[in-house]
């Protein structure tokens, strides 16, 4: 009887170890259970946030963002918590195994459009572009963006030149010749030949041109200026007038870590791509846009596209008269032209002084004119070389005397055309700038849309990073900290 007692004990106490032990596991295993339920749910209530893309941008520009306001009036980054909170609690009702709830949820991170200069939305770009060309694609891409001939025109030096030029001109005092005239005494009643010094007018033949640049250009340059488009906006109601600009926290690190490493050329080029794949310009019009004239907004961001389309046009004319004034002083032929006309006026202003000076004068005129026809070639779908040959050249000298614009050649098929010129110019805008002036003419797109009336660029997030803490009824509580983003 004595020995059984002892082995009554000892199994009593073992059971008592192993029934703590077991109890232990069990609790571990409820805790681990309910921290695996907990995070599958917020995982799960994370990616179904990220599913509420905003669907009209999505269709329209093929952009992944959420829009914080959510159809309200204002967006609020806060409100992505809260659909993360009601999402993830739904997500927990479904299951038996605990009873748990999401009781904090706070953004700590959110990428925002707007962000460091519109890098977040850049950065989507330029994913979507690789995407979308693919690396062998993107190598041909690349190859076609380098100018033809890479030609250096010294612009800013040769218009210089030409209005130093002018105002030299301007301020020359006029030539004086002497004439004989009669003069008539009325008491002698004698009649004598006297010399006096008289002025002579200058008929420079680039006067004409030159009031020509101070006028309204698009009715010369447009085939039919009747259809110019007569759209116009606001531009204080979009993101790059507003002062309220919503700010996130840049970009998130795991997405920078992730990425990939493109250089700043190609960035700028699938940037460019990308524009032209979405936005319209005179002569490729999107069909119900905010403006017709998108991507010239994107260079000269005013209101309407009259002015915007003008802007460019003159933008364009320069950038033509330099590489035309610098074709000209190349060409022998036509500097004899320049020279016989300057010589002529000069002559009959008894000023051989000026013909220099008249000779500047009259080859930019006729640069100028040759760039209004370029400018008209170009609008009418045609391509004008950067640098012409003598193949190229449209007008003639004498049509500076009179202007009034004509038809012009069907153009060759060597050269940049219209979209290439712009290429050019968005390519020596501020990124940043360009930047928000494409988030400019997506909330201009957005908002015709039902229900869009107050979308705003800098309300949407393409990621963030969510604390969240939840509690059961077993007094456990768990937290983690997670990052979701397209």
């Amino acid at each position: 009887m004595k020995i059984k007692a002892y082995l009554t004990i000892y199994l009593t106490l073992s059971l008592t170890a192993l029934l703590a032990v077991a109890m232990v596991l069990l609790a571990g295993i409820r805790k681990n259970t309910a921290r695996m339920e907990e995070e599958l749910a917020l995982d799960t209530a994370g990616w179904s946030v990220l599913a509420e893309y905003h669907q009209e941008l999505f269709r329209q520009y093929d952009l992944f963002f959420i829009d914080t306001s959510y159809g309200s009036s204002y967006p609020a980054v806060e409100a992505i918590g809260e659909h993360v909170k009601s999402y993830a609690n739904r997500n927990l009702q479904n299951t038996n195994l605990i009873d748990a709830r999401l009781e904090l949820i706070g953004i700590q991170d959110a990428e925002i459009a707007a962000d460091h200069g519109g890098q977040v939305l850049k950065r989507q770009i330029v994913e979507y572009e690789e995407n979308y060309f693919g690396l062998d694609e993107l190598e041909n891409l690349l190859s076609k963006f380098e100018i033809t001939g890479q030609e250096q025109i010294a612009e800013k030096d040769l218009l210089k030149k030409r209005d130093e030029n002018e105002r030299r001109l301007a301020s020359e005092p006029p030539p004086v010749k002497k004439v004989t005239k009669k003069r008539y005494h009325l008491d002698t009643g004698k009649t004598e030949m006297i010399e006096e010094e008289e002025e002579v007018p200058i008929e420079n033949p680039a006067a004409y041109v030159n009031d020509l640049r101070n006028k309204g250009i698009l009715s010369l340059v447009v085939s039919d200026p009747a259809k110019i488009s007569g759209k116009g906006i606001s531009p204080e109601e979009y993101l790059s007038c507003r002062r309220d600009i919503l700010q996130g926290t840049g970009i998130l690190q795991e997405r920078i870590e992730a990425g990939g490493a493109l250089t700043e050329v190609k960035e700028k080029i699938l940037l460019d791509a990308y524009i032209f794949q979405k936005f319209g310009y005179f002569g490729q019009e999107k069909e119900g846009a905010g403006l017709d004239y998108q991507v010239e907004y994107l260079l000269e961001g005013k209101g309407t596209d009259t002015e915007n389309l003008k802007a460019v046009v003159n933008k364009l004319l320069l950038f033509r008269e330099a590489a035309n004034a610098a074709y000209l002083y190349g060409d022998a032929a036509k500097m004899a032209e320049i020279s016989a006309m300057a010589a002529s006026v000069a002559a009959v202003a008894v000023a051989p002084y000026l013909q220099p000076l008249l000779e500047t004068s009259i080859l930019f005129a006729w640069a100028y004119i040759e760039s209004v026809q370029d400018v008209k070639l170009l609008l009418s779908g045609g391509k004008v070389p950067v640098i012409k040959a003598a193949s190229d050249w449209q007008t003639s000298l004498s049509s500076i005397l009179d202007f009034k614009g004509g038809t012009v050649s069907e153009g060759t098929s060597r050269g940049l055309n219209y979209q290439q010129y712009l290429s050019m110019f968005l390519l020596t805008k501020r990124e940043n700038e360009l930047l928000f002036s494409m988030m400019d003419v997506m909330e201009m797109d957005i908002r015709r849309t039902a229900y869009n009336e107050n979308f705003r660029m800098d309300g949407c997030v393409s990621g963030f990073r969510a604390a969240a803490e939840f509690a059961d009824t077993g007094g456990g509580n768990c937290s983690f900290l997670r990052t979701y983003y397209y």
